[in-house]
């Protein structure tokens, strides 16, 4: 089953024109991924990197920016993953607005096992790959 997390969005993320500035998206998507991480998979991200230096960084990205996202608005992020490989994963990422449920964001993201220490892609630890393989949407 897909992933579910929320997110309010702040003054500090809006910009001149009066929408979170994209960069600002890109930054939530790593939120719930470390969500999906921490609730999920029942191992926080940062515990991955620094206990198991194991880290996932971004390969590839391909997001489409649907409808404009404002100050206040309750975002419902959905996290599931479309391919495991090897030493890969992909990311899909939905994001609604909570209560009318419109679909303003869509992004697939690539994302690569490496050794935190040496930055070399790794194999994805069975224990993972497993729970990976199992997040899929509804």
């Amino acid at each position: 089953m897909a992933y579910r997390t929320n997110l309010t969005v702040r003054f500090g993320d809006v910009d001149k024109a009066g929408i979170v500035y994209y960069p600002v998206i890109l930054h939530y998507l790593h939120v719930a991924q470390e969500d999906f991480f921490t609730d999920y998979v029942r191992v926080p991200y940062h515990r991955m990197i620094e206990e198991e230096r194991l880290g996932f960084p971004a390969v590839s990205d391909s997001t489409e920016f649907i409808k404009p996202i404002k100050y206040g608005d309750i975002l419902e992020i959905m996290v599931y993953v479309s391919h495991v490989g090897k030493s890969s994963i992909t990311f899909k990422f939905r994001i609604h607005e909570k209560e009318s449920r419109e679909l303003l964001v869509r992004s697939s993201q690539t994302k690569v096992a490496v050794n935190m220490d040496t930055w070399e892609p790794v194999q994805i630890p069975e224990k993972y790959h497993a729970i990976f393989s199992r997040c899929h949407p509804e």
